[in-house]
């Protein structure tokens, strides 16, 4: 799906909801009934090899929220918990798991949110910066600098497991974070 067909898409939910909007070839913005600015940028969004489409909302005054929309009828709204956000927000895909990363005023945070189940689970960093590579059914995570955690998430179609690894985990396995 190209940036322009996914744009297309959102555009669409919420020309559904109503809201009339401003439209280029990287974002989309509109003000909300309190005179808040939101938007959607292409690069705070998400598809998976079904075609469902994910996206990042946000709001000037912190109400930020995620969409997930499984197909023309059925739209999720997840309200991601803030504290003064960055608009710095992530997505990416790994079948059925959502994966968002964001940062917020203490911390950057990391929820999985399988779109079959509607769990979320929130995977705790201490690192205020992280690297994430997608492996197969693994979720790779990295702290910046090199003396921080790592750990490995693995995605099953009914759970994810969490471990902690080390550095010679990446290198034997010949994974380099870009």
């Amino acid at each position: 799906m190209t940036q322009a067909e996914i744009l297309n898409l959102i555009d669409e939910e919420l020309f559904m909801n109503n809201i009339k909007t401003e439209m280029t070839e990287e974002e989309i913005v509109w003000k909300d009934n309190f005179e808040a600015e939101n938007s959607v940028s292409v690069d705070k969004t998400a598809v998976n090899s079904r075609g469902i489409l994910a996206w990042w909302q946000y709001n000037e005054v912190g109400k930020e929220q995620v969409y997930i929309r499984i197909n023309e009828r059925t739209l999720i709204t997840w309200r991601p918990p803030i504290n003064n956000p960055y608009n710095n927000a992530r997505l990416y895909f790994y079948e059925q798991y959502l994966i968002i990363k964001y940062k917020d005023k203490h911390r950057e945070r990391l929820f999985i949110f399988n779109i079959q189940t509607l769990n979320c689970e929130e995977i705790i960093l201490k690192n205020l910066t992280t690297q994430i590579q997608i492996t197969g059914n693994e979720l790779l995570l990295r702290g910046f600098y090199s003396d921080e955690e790592f750990i490995k998430i693995t995605m099953y179609p009914d759970r994810i497991e969490k471990e902690i690894v080390d550095e010679n985990y990446f290198q034997q396995r010949n994974i380099t974070f870009d």
